[in-house]
Order: C-alpha cells, then structure tokens, then sequence
C-alpha cells in the first residue's frame, strides 16, 4: 500500500483521513508542519484549519509538486480565498464535511491525473522545457543584438547594381523577405511579407522556384509567374500579403514596378504609395528607397509624428548607410524590447551610371 503524506498541525481529522485513504488503497503518513520541509517534493494532503492558516500557506510556497487542500466547507470555506494565490500550486480540495464515500473517487482522481508516476515525468519535463525556452530566448537575444552591433546594413552589388538594405527582426507572426535576381540586360528585385508563418513559408519556397527557373525564363515572366503564386497562396490561406516587385531593364533605364498592400517608394522627392503599379525612367547615378509594409507600421505604432517624405527631405545629405540608420533609429526610439513589432526592411536600388545606356 502506498503512503500519502497528511500534513496538519492537530490530529483531530486523522481517523477521517485514515478511512478515505485505505478506501482509496492509500496509508496516511502524518507528518507536522516542520517535517513536511524536510520531504518537499513528495505529493501529499494539506489539512487546513483557521488556527495555523498561516503555517499551512508556507508549505504550499515551499513545495514543487501540486497539493491536494482538505477542508472542512461548512465551517471553513471562507479559508480557500486565503490560498488564491497560489491556486497553480493546488490540484484540488477535499471537502472534510462530506461522507467517505462522496470523497473517495475524487481522491482517486486526484491521485490518478497528478501523482501518478507519468504525471510527475511529465511535470519534471514542462519544467525542462521551460528551461530550455529561456536559455534559447536568451541566446536569440544575444544573437539579436550581435546582429545589430555588427551586420548594421547589407550591401549587395550585382554588376554595378546596388542594393543596400537592412532588415529588423519583429515580434509579431509571419515575416518580410527580399531576393534579387540579374541577367546580362535586367535586374528583378522582390519583396515580400505577410502576417502569417504558412504564407511566408509558401513565399520563400516560391523564391527558390523563380530562382531556379532564371536561366530559362525571362524576368518579366518570372516576376509574373511569382505575383500570380502568392496572390494565390494568400487567397488559399486568407492571410494579408504586401509585396514590391521590381524589374528593371538595364539597357532602357525603364523601371516596373507591381505593388500590393502598404509601403513606400520615395523618387525625385515623390514619396509614392504601393496603391497603383509604377513606370520610372532612371537617370544616371539616380536611386529610389523602398520601405516595406512592416516598417510602416512599426512607425505608426512606435513614433508615429515622423513623417516619412520629411524624413527623407531632412536627409537628403546623407549617404545612404547612414540615412538606413537614421531611419531605423527613429523607427526603434521608443520600442519597450530588443525587437520591433513587426519584421521591418528598407532597401535603397541604385545603377551605377556605366550601366545606364540607351540602344
């Protein structure tokens, strides 16, 4: 027969105890207040009495495993807002005032969901668990802020095309992507985002396609094919979808842009929104800014005064890595963690002027 620890403070229910454990085939090992310490991970019944509340409380606080509370409800219900605050420490109450055989089954219950051999695994393995979420969310942490000390803006040329950009992890689901794709006469250059994991998934997955099929295909096709897939994909999941594609033709200086959801393209001092697709004639050593849907609302929720074409008018002077941080920094003043709300990215596209040449 297996023991049950009691603790209690006065013997007065221990014959009470005695016959609801041997129903439950349960022997009682009575134990005091003190020695309950000395035995604190071990399940047992907490007998609560007005007299030693108190007393009774810190067994609760001290022990790891869940405890069942065995009271008497008719003269001492008002003594369970007393354990309120320690409810995740409590299975479950035995009502003293009740026949044996009322409380039997419940004791089994009890017995059988929270003390069972299994359920002591299984609460040591929540325990575990929960210790390795905080050491990777510390890691994650440690990785972020490496990241931004260290891989402040990317800068990626492709053949006197450049594309400097810097991304900036969120909290929220989902995520923000860009690619970028050059032939011998043309640039494609496409970003992507959307609140949902499976969306941004089936994203990236049709990136790899329209990457492998650039050999045989044309970039105004892929670009096409690419909008056609995840406009579709967003229908199936019924998860909002922005996105910027940008193909360029090297030897007309014609830029064509196909845009959905919100963001920003800031040309000539024109700051142009995503609402409408967009043709632009390059002039030499000209650039355009790109602002994606997740850095918008980043800013409308964290400093939401900045005006984005007056941002870009201050800082007109500046080179463009320092203009990516100066908008960043604006954008994460007043974030309250290590990450944005939202997954933010700003690209900068610009063709150096010996590529830019009429036929």
């Amino acid at each position: 027969m297996r023991d049950m620890e009691c603790v209690r403070q006065n013997p007065a229910q221990d014959e009470y105890l005695k016959k609801l454990l041997a129903a439950a085939k349960l022997a009682p090992k009575f134990i005091t207040w003190e020695d309950s310490k000395i035995s604190s991970n071990s399940p047992l019944i907490l007998m609560v009495d007005e007299d030693h509340i108190d007393a009774l409380i810190e067994v609760c606080e001290d022990r790891d495993l869940k405890l069942i509370v065995a009271l008497n409800t008719r003269k001492e219900f008002k003594l369970v807002s007393r354990f309120k605050d320690h409810f995740d420490k409590i299975f479950g109450f035995i009502d003293l005032s009740q026949e044996i055989d009322y409380n039997t089954p419940i004791l089994l219950n009890y017995i059988n969901l929270n003390f069972s051999a299994s359920a002591v695994k299984l609460d040591q393995l929540a325990s575990d668990l929960d210790k390795v979420y905080e050491f990777t969310k510390s890691e994650l942490t440690k990785i972020k802020d490496l990241h931004d000390r260290l891989v402040k803006v990317r800068v990626d040329s492709l053949k006197g095309v450049t594309v400097t950009s810097k991304f900036m992890a969120g909290e929220k689901s989902g995520g923000e992507f860009f690619d970028m794709i050059q032939t011998d006469g043309n640039f494609l250059f496409i970003q992507a985002g959307s609140d949902s994991y499976i969306l941004s998934s089936l994203i990236l997955n049709e990136l790899e396609v329209l990457k492998l099929s650039t050999p045989t295909t044309s970039n105004i096709a892929q670009s096409e094919h690419f909008e056609k897939m995840i406009n579709h994909h967003a229908s199936e999941t019924g998860a909002s979808l922005s996105y910027c594609i940008i193909n360029i033709d090297l030897k007309t200086h014609q830029v064509v842009c196909q845009f959905k959801g919100n963001g920003y393209l800031y040309y000539q001092e024109e700051l142009i929104d995503f609402s409408k697709p967009v043709k632009m004639n390059l002039k030499p050593n000209e650039k355009f800014f790109l602002l994606s849907n997740g850095a918008l609302k980043n800013l409308k929720e964290l400093n939401p005064n900045l005006s984005v074409k007056k941002f870009y008018t201050d800082n007109a002077e500046k080179n463009t890595r320092d203009l990516i941080n100066e908008f960043f920094f604006e954008v994460s003043r007043n974030k309250a963690g290590n990450f944005l709300i939202y997954d933010a990215l700003m690209s900068v596209i610009e063709v150096e002027h010996k590529n830019l040449y009429k036929l």
